[in-house]
């Protein structure tokens, strides 16, 4: 490590271009912590520009994935939950970390039996706070929670009311969120906007998106925005196009966009992905490739860049569609960007039942480049694009007894931000030892050595 005053003795046009050269993220922070001279060179916008463009192309990053948050289900004390409205037993949200996933290839497979982490171990003092509450959506850094609650309703009837609430677990901030004082919406989603105030600092503001969906086809959409720390009602009641219905059970959210897949009811099948852009609250359609209307269970997703991608699995076969904007708004306005053979990353005796192996896609994070499948008979599993690794997430219990919620950050906000520190080698004030810490528990103790994994 260099000294924080020190510039490596090194010509300069080849100091400049070694940032260039490293993608990975804990890479890169800890090069930003070794020197006053790396960290002002990494966080120059000149070059975090450049670095999204580099990833432009799908922009798979993993180690933006640092792990899933999930509500635990597990059995605890009858006093936690004697009170509850549906008597469910339940603790606060638990992490599970990337880095400590059993990793395998084929046959050579081994069950995870780490314990994980409570949300309260990095954000103090939440203690039985969250007990009951569910990870619904995350973004960039920030995590959404809901619990539904029985409230008093004006008919002097019952009502059921959601509670919610917002954190930042790498830098300690939490958000009590109003109730909307509405039934629980259908969907929720997280949109995180980076903010540059007149002085150049950076800090970051969110919105937690209700929508509810009205006989099938209309679209009804409250905002709480951590600016005016209010919610409003979205002008406008959009309607899908006549003759589609909504595959609610299929969504991505990202870039102030929420997008669904919509079937016909003529052809009975899948055949448009509709997206929702929620600052007018307007409704747009693209056509999906033959390919992906042939098949039940399609799964759309958003590229770091806000491409539309789409992702279909059919037996062991994986293939990865991108819409490409310049070519039209239609099914030949896709390319077939990758064809994936999973046999080589499934467990030995999923790959030896070929086309009757049951694989389903759960859910896909287009910025980390990984997805969730549900294999029949054993689990959870992560896969990795960019490697084609795969991790076992649950093994113990066969049935989804989680709900996951994945939690991938904004690397470059949290540089340009925070000035993350890694390794230990600047002296450092409380609040920015606080955030190492939690940074250090979110990506794994052994960082230092052996980097993202």
């Amino acid at each position: 490590m260099e000294d924080d005053d020190t510039v490596p003795h090194l010509p300069m046009d080849i100091m400049y271009k070694i940032p260039a050269h490293i993608s990975d993220t804990a890479s890169l922070a800890r090069l930003a912590s070794s020197s006053k001279f790396w960290r002002n060179l990494i966080k120059d916008p000149t070059f975090l520009d450049r670095l999204r463009r580099r990833h432009h192309d799908h922009g798979f990053t993993p180690s933006l994935l640092l792990g899933f948050f999930y509500q635990d289900k597990k059995r605890s004390s009858p006093n936690l939950w004697k009170h509850h409205i549906d008597k469910t037993r339940c603790l606060a949200p638990s992490f599970m970390r990337v880095s400590e996933l059993s990793q395998f290839v084929g046959s050579k497979s081994a069950r995870n039996a780490i314990k994980p982490l409570s949300l309260e171990t990095f954000i103090p003092g939440l203690g039985a706070s969250l007990n009951f509450y569910k990870p619904i959506a995350s973004q960039d850094n920030f995590l959404a929670l809901h619990r539904q609650s029985k409230a008093t309703a004006a008919n002097g009837g019952w009502a059921i009311n959601d509670l919610l609430f917002v954190c930042n677990p790498l830098t300690g901030e939490t958000f009590e969120i109003p109730s909307h004082l509405y039934v629980p919406p259908d969907h929720y989603a997280l949109f995180v906007s980076n903010d540059v105030d007149i002085n150049g600092r950076m800090s970051q503001s969110f919105e937690l998106t209700a929508i509810w969906i009205k006989k099938g086809d209309r679209f009804i959409c409250v905002c709480y925005s951590s600016k005016t720390g209010t919610w409003t009602r979205s002008q406008g009641v959009p309607q899908l196009m006549h003759g589609l219905y909504l595959v609610s059970s299929s969504t991505a959210a990202s870039f102030g966009v929420i997008r669904w897949l919509c079937g016909s009811w003529k052809q009975m099948s899948v055949t448009h992905v509709a997206t929702l852009h929620i600052g007018n609250m307007a409704l747009s359609y693209l056509e999906i490739p033959p390919e992906a209307k042939r098949n039940k269970a399609p799964v759309p997703g958003s590229s770091a860049d806000g491409g539309i991608l789409l992702v279909i699995v059919q037996g062991l076969q994986m293939t990865l569609w991108k819409h490409n904007s310049a070519l039209g708004s239609d099914s030949s306005s896709w390319v077939l960007s990758e064809r994936i053979d999973m046999r080589s990353s499934l467990p030995q005796r999923v790959a030896t039942l070929g086309i009757r192996a049951k694989v389903r896609l759960e859910m896909f994070r287009g910025k980390s480049g990984t997805m969730v499948l549900w294999i029949d008979e054993e689990g959870l599993f992560l896969f990795s694009l960019s490697d084609r690794s795969m991790r076992r997430i649950d093994r113990a219990h066969l049935t989804k007894k989680y709900f996951l919620c994945p939690y991938e950050i904004d690397w470059l906000s949290c540089l340009a931000i925070t000035n993350l520190v890694v390794d230990g080698s600047l002296s450092l004030d409380a609040e920015r030892q606080r955030t190492q810490g939690r940074w250090r528990t979110l990506m794994g103790m052994n960082l230092a050595t052996n980097g993202a994994s």
